[in-house]
């Protein structure tokens, strides 16, 4: 049993939290399977395409509606902003380890909005973002490394983007683990040792209390879409306002 209110005070405290069993290894199958069929018609993997980028994932693979609807993490993040959660933005990028570069990315944040000469004055995240490591992390299929924060703490970078940063953290989660970061919090990523391909999938999310507009904000708009909000009353309180 995961104790939500547990993960919560670890996004508080952290700026990050696991949830370790997310999705089962038959959901994960599955995943990996619409992720082939979608690289596979831009042509597959190759060292001119080391990486393919799906934007919004929902509009480009509708398929992939029900495994966003999945309550445990909905649950989480809703208890983190307590408060019912909006889906903001759907994506994601597969990488394949045998083309890409050492460093997959560099150190980053998604925050992007302006913050008071005296500081961040938060109660709690205003938005955040959750990842789905079908594969997991760690040094076979590739780290993914963050900076922890407390909620307040300074949001300026703590060093060059392309090098190790005092304090940095690399995230161990096993294949189907979630990852929910407060969106303030710097992490990076860099390529597995083992060949194969790294998935990664997920969105941005926010409270349906909170309408402040993001820049990385994004729609879906398919009717196989449609489908799925008819059957899935968790994917309909993602994206329809009660």
């Amino acid at each position: 049993m995961i104790d939500l209110k547990e993960k919560a005070h670890e996004v508080e405290q952290r700026g990050y939290c696991v949830l370790e069993s997310a999705y089962s290894e038959s959901e994960c199958a599955d995943i990996r399977a619409i992720f082939k069929r979608l690289c596979d018609s831009r042509g597959g993997f190759s060292a001119e395409s080391p990486k393919f980028s799906f934007h919004p994932l929902l509009e480009c693979e509708p398929q992939l509606a029900p495994f966003y609807a999945k309550s445990i993490v909905i649950d989480a993040m809703a208890e983190i902003f307590g408060d019912a959660v909006r889906l903001a933005h759907s994506g994601a990028a597969i990488h394949n380890n045998d083309f890409t570069t050492p460093m997959l990315t560099h150190w980053h944040n998604h925050y992007s909005w302006s913050i008071p000469a005296s500081g961040l004055q938060r109660h709690k995240a205003e938005r955040l973002l959750c990842n789905i490591y079908v594969d997991g992390t760690g040094s076979a299929i590739g780290p993914l490394i963050v900076q922890p924060r407390g909620l307040n703490d300074a949001i300026e970078p703590l060093g060059d983007a392309q090098e190790e940063w005092q304090g940095q953290v690399e995230v161990h989660a096993p294949p189907g683990a979630a990852v929910i970061f407060d969106t303030a919090l710097w992490h990076s990523s860099k390529r597995g040792q083992s060949g194969g391909i790294r998935h990664l999938w997920g969105g941005h999310y926010q409270g349906w209390n909170n309408d402040t507009p993001h820049p990385e904000d994004n729609s879906a708009d398919s009717p196989t879409l449609i489908a799925h909000l008819k059957a899935l009353t968790v994917l309909r309180g993602l994206l329809e306002a009660v």
